[in-house]
């Protein structure tokens, strides 16, 4: 595939389509989209091989209750930069991994299944990077929206209804356990995975794999998430607020960011800062319009810090090359068992 491609309005479809529901049998997405199932599944596998588009865990928006995120500011050494990522695409508890402007040079989000687990990454694992010079780490306390919830809106928003499916009645509270993990593992080489394949993979039968999939993503524990390279994102560039929010004032302003089409990120955390919101924008200037909205909403808001992505090197484990594909990953540790 030449780095100067473009997938086509039905791939992109496509997309749409698994976004809105990404285990969705193909025959079902045929239907939406007036194709047959077989077709799809060839253009997806393509996209898949390819790696333009693929499919994996992410944490769903009862995770906090189950497992423990962080946002990592780092400054380094230029010489060292080289070798700092790659050491840092290794590590399966660093999530994504972004060349970002502004006043650090890297953003990485980090995931571990303990308080015990995240303290540890985050007093021992710094040491062994190359070139750090600073960090800064804050604390995911509250989630607003993740990116597993953005759209692309390529579908019309009949057929978009069409893709969505019934929620899953939540299950009584339980804690993931060891096969969770391994489903989890598994899934993050290949989130449409059949349920044979599943099970073979963990030892459980098809029906064990599916029920349970099923169950922690009814949960809210974790979910599935389509993403795509570079060439599919349709000239959207990425940018991150960093906010301190007056306390009264930061739910709102959470939600209110939540609200947006084009966010793909906004969380509450505990730091210098108490809000970071990532959008997806095609002119930079529409985040001046968005701080213009934050200083009528929470008069006494300050932006801490604005970084653009210049380059992403993994996202939610996925290690991409200079164009965005996904090459191989790196599953997170989303749930260990104890």
């Amino acid at each position: 595939m030449k780095e100067s491609a473009i997938i086509s309005e039905i791939d992109l479809e496509i997309v749409n389509a698994l976004q809105i529901s990404p285990r969705a049998d193909w025959s079902r997405v045929g239907d939406v989209l007036g194709l047959s199932g077989p077709t799809v599944a060839r253009r997806w596998n393509s996209l898949a091989e390819q790696g333009l588009a693929w499919i994996t865990p992410a944490p769903g928006p009862r995770y906090l209750s189950a497992g423990w995120s962080a946002f990592i500011s780092l400054s380094s050494l230029p010489s060292e930069n080289e070798a700092l990522v790659r050491k840092l695409c290794a590590e399966p508890a660093f999530g994504t991994v972004s060349l970002v402007s502004g006043s650090h040079d890297l953003f990485v989000d980090c995931f571990a299944s303990s308080h015990e687990e995240l303290m540890d990454i985050v007093t021992g694992s710094f040491a062994g990077l190359p070139g750090v010079t600073h960090r800064e780490v804050v604390f995911v306390t509250k989630l607003y929206r993740q990116a597993s919830d953005w759209r692309s809106g390529t579908l019309e928003p009949a057929r978009a209804r069409l893709m969505s499916a019934e929620p899953l009645p939540a299950p009584a509270a339980y804690a993931p356990d060891g096969l969770d993990a391994l489903l989890l593992e598994e899934l993050a080489r290949d989130g449409r995975a059949s349920w044979a394949e599943l099970g073979a993979a963990c030892g459980v039968s098809p029906q064990t794999a599916r029920r349970r999939v099923e169950r922690f993503l009814a949960s809210g524990y974790m979910t599935l998430r389509c993403d795509t390279s570079a060439s599919a994102q349709q000239g959207l560039r990425e940018v991150s607020l960093i906010l301190n929010v007056p306390a009264h004032h930061v739910d709102g302003v959470g939600r209110y960011f939540a609200a947006l089409p084009n966010c793909r990120l906004s969380a509450q955390v505990l730091g210098a800062q108490n809000l970071l919101v990532t959008l997806w924008v095609r002119d930079y200037l529409e985040v001046q319009g968005h701080e213009c909205e934050l200083a009528e909403r929470a008069p006494g808001s300050a932006v801490i810090s604005r970084q653009a992505v210049v380059r992403n090197y993994k996202r939610l484990g996925h290690v991409l090359d200079e164009s965005g594909r996904s090459r191989s990953v790196v599953p997170l540790p989303l749930w260990r068992e104890g």
